[in-house]
């Protein structure tokens, strides 16, 4: 039976068509890929595409993506204001249905010494696959992004790539490869305000850093518009990992709290990408105080398609 994972590999692209395109195309009409989303921020300048397949379909259309990302994109020209460290950014990969933590890892490796002998970019393994605890976020990876890290690595071997040498590629810079086990959440709450200032205090309230939740790991403050009604306003963008420890309602109860402070309303919130369907049940159950006849709330035995879906696993068996 065919093991299937998600990945949301991110490219440091996002305005040129051409360069999206080409990308994107690397993963479109392929057997055994279905693509979720491409979705391109201009503002952060980078190009997350989520994906869904086989691992006999995702690996060679990853690596030919990253032919055309490090073929494309030159880091040395690079401004976006999303952290990064390379053309191919990072390529976290994540189970799904019966897919194992220890088969999406020995992927994760494949995929890595793959890309390091192809293309001689760097590869960094992060999550389950990193080699020393720093490494299990993106953080120390990144520090300093491509040009602070291009002049800090070669004198730096705490900072020795995993496959490649003590340097980054000229152009392609390095990319961060590993099996994560709970895919990152990407929630934005618009606030009914044009005041930047606001949403950048609010972005340090729940920052993990500054004091917030510790799984998010970056929250901005930026300038928006609501896309229905055409209104301009500010955003509080929230990268959160763990998203099923750190629920959305909490994220956005704090916000919306912290934001009533200053007699400033919530417009919408937003889900970029996909999440588990766990985690929207989680934000019902907390709104409407949810519980079983029988005792507490059980996720797993009172939704249709968990049913469902291990039904149709067992028949696949």
């Amino acid at each position: 039976m065919a093991k299937y994972i998600m990945t949301d590999p991110n490219f440091s692209e996002g305005t040129d068509p051409e360069v999206i395109e080409a990308i994107a195309n690397c993963f479109r009409n392929k057997p055994g890929i279905k693509v979720l989303t491409v979705e391109p921020d201009p503002d952060f300048g980078r190009l997350p595409i989520e994906l869904l397949g086989t691992m006999e379909a995702l690996k060679p259309a990853l690596l030919e993506a990253c032919k055309v990302a490090y073929e494309k994109i030159d880091m040395n020209k690079y401004t976006g204001r999303h952290p990064q460290i390379g053309a191919v950014d990072t390529i976290e990969c994540y189970t799904v249905g019966d897919t194992t933590v220890e088969e999406v890892k020995e992927f994760c490796e494949e995929l890595g010494k793959e890309i390091w002998e192809q293309f001689e970019v760097p590869v960094y393994f992060t999550g389950q696959n990193a080699r020393k605890p720093e490494n299990e976020g993106l953080t120390f990876i990144r520090k300093g992004n491509y040009k602070g890290a291009k002049e800090d690595i070669p004198n730096n071997p705490d900072r020795m790539p995993d496959y490649g040498r003590l340097e980054l590629h000229p152009t392609a810079g390095a990319t961060i490869v590993g099996c994560v086990t709970e895919h990152d959440g990407y929630f934005n709450v618009l606030l009914d305000t044009e005041d930047l200032s606001i949403a950048k205090t609010l972005a340090n309230y729940v920052r993990g850093r500054t004091g917030g939740f510790k799984n998010i790991q970056g929250a901005v403050g930026l300038p928006q518009t609501h896309r229905r009604t055409g209104k301009r306003c500010v955003m509080v963008s929230c990268e959160i990992t763990n998203p099923n420890q750190t629920c959305l309602h909490r994220v956005f109860n704090l916000l919306r709290d912290e934001a009533a402070r200053y007699g400033v309303n919530v417009l919408c919130s937003e889900i970029c990408g996909t999440v588990s369907a766990e985690l929207l049940v989680k934000t019902a159950e907390w709104y409407l105080k949810l519980e079983s006849i029988n005792g507490p709330w059980d996720y797993n035995e009172q939704i249709i398609e968990n049913h469902l879906l291990e039904l149709a696993l067992s028949e696949q068996k």
